[in-house]
């Protein structure tokens, strides 16, 4: 049945929430301020409402003490959520993101009553782009009992997979705000000389999905010679370089050749002038992005992913310090295990030798005691610093060792040796 898309200011939009009720908000770039605002300035009516969402750019209003009647249940976590996760307001879900879209919608463990969407104006025929955040939004809203769309201008329309219509959302704000934005990181020597070893393991015609952070964008800058390229699942910044010079032409892909196959986007107004209606980049939920089988489909797909730590036997964590939850699952499992059934794929994890200012090795014996495995030493493949890349798929216990050993900062390497014999 048709809903009523009924415009509505923020006080009346936010006013059919109810106390209880689960709430899920997009992520990233796609947050909703204004209405994600009004849920604060509510907070003492709504009552023991969850929100539900993953990274969030802003500064976490809805944790803060004076909204104390609110909660959270996400699939990222950040060090300005613990002191909520400490007095029993936060949750952290640990879910892959291919789950996310079966989970976080209904029917689901965590399914929402109500989903808000950030979307770009409707076109004639009554469509709202969800723009830059589609993943995981787009089909808990195609299923949702309630739905309020916070329209804004500044939103790029993106294509593909990527639209509501108007008569799937009850209400909607009319806001004219910019995005929250995600400025392109610092760049190192450190992460130049890393991206620079995992460019050199990628080929011509290769799919490759990286995610955000300074080892991610120096990776992309580290590709500018390469050809027929295709990106995957996450466009920031330092995308739209590759695009342009003729790098990513998606040419060599067998699936929507032509065109990128985009979850999510992260990035300043650069990036979101090049998505608005740009056919180049497809935009589709998670459940085809992060879908291992997906992922398969594409020859030559090279996941590059970071660590936190990695040991010995090849098991990496990207989510924990020993028990500490300090991030989240994301795609990295997905992408690492489509990426092993690809022919012709591979699976890289970059990181940093050393940690805290180079006092603490970041190749360890055994990961710390607590620490959560975000990819399994199965499906090692390749793990970069600095100081080379090592190859682990294949190698035995010893062998595995051996090449870790070789990429890992000279100062701890006599240090880690003797965890080998011993």
């Amino acid at each position: 049945m048709p809903r009523a898309y009924a415009k509505l200011t923020l006080t009346d939009a936010v006013g059919r929430l109810r106390p209880g009720m689960r709430v899920l908000l997009p992520p990233g770039c796609g947050e909703p301020a204004a209405l994600v605002g009004e849920i604060c300035r509510q907070s003492e009516r709504l009552s023991d409402l969850t929100l539900l969402g993953g990274i969030h750019l802003g500064d976490y209003p809805f944790a803060r003490p004076e909204h104390a009647s609110l909660r959270l249940a996400t699939w990222h976590m950040s060090s300005r959520l613990e002191d909520a996760r400490r007095r029993g307001r936060a949750e952290f879900v640990p879910m892959r993101y291919f789950d996310l879209v079966s989970e976080f919608a209904a029917g689901g463990a965590w399914a929402p009553d109500c989903v808000l969407v950030h979307a770009a104006p409707p076109d004639a025929r009554g469509w709202l782009s969800l723009g830059v955040a589609v993943g995981v939004t787009l089909p808990a809203a195609r299923r949702a009992p309630l739905v309020i769309a916070q329209v804004n201008p500044e939103m790029p329309r993106t294509l593909g997979n990527a639209f509501l219509h108007a008569s799937q959302v009850d209400a909607w704000v009319d806001v004219d705000e910019p995005l929250t934005p995600y400025p392109p990181t610092v760049v190192g020597e450190i992460e130049r000389r890393i991206g620079a070893h995992v460019a050199a393991l990628v080929p011509d015609g290769a799919t490759v999905q990286v995610g955000v952070g300074a080892i991610p964008q120096a990776v992309l800058e580290a590709l500018g010679d390469h050809r027929d390229l295709a990106l995957h699942s996450l466009l920031v910044d330092s995308s739209v370089g590759l695009v342009e010079r003729g790098v990513v032409t998606c040419a060599a892909k067998p699936v929507h050749r032509g065109r990128m196959d985009i979850a999510e986007a992260m990035g300043t107004r650069r990036l979101f002038d090049f998505l608005h209606e740009n056919p180049r980049v497809n935009m589709e939920p998670s459940g085809f992005v992060h879908d291992p089988d997906t992922v398969a489909r594409f020859p030559r797909f090279v996941a590059i992913n970071s660590a936190l730590e990695v040991d010995l036997t090849g098991q990496v964590t990207a989510e924990s310090l020993g028990p500490r939850q300090v991030a989240g699952i994301g795609g990295q499992f997905d992408f690492v295990l489509g990426a092993s059934r690809s022919h012709g794929g591979a699976s890289i994890i970059a990181l940093p030798a050393t940690g805290r200012d180079g006092t603490v090795s970041r190749i360890v014996p055994r990961l710390a005691h607590g620490a959560n495995v975000t990819s399994p030493r199965v499906l090692a493949d390749w793990v970069v610093t600095e100081h080379g890349a090592a190859h682990l798929r294949g190698q035995g216990e010893r062998g595995r060792a051996q090449a870790l050993l070789g990429v890992a900062d000279p100062r701890f390497q006599e240090e880690l040796a003797r965890g080998v014999t011993s």
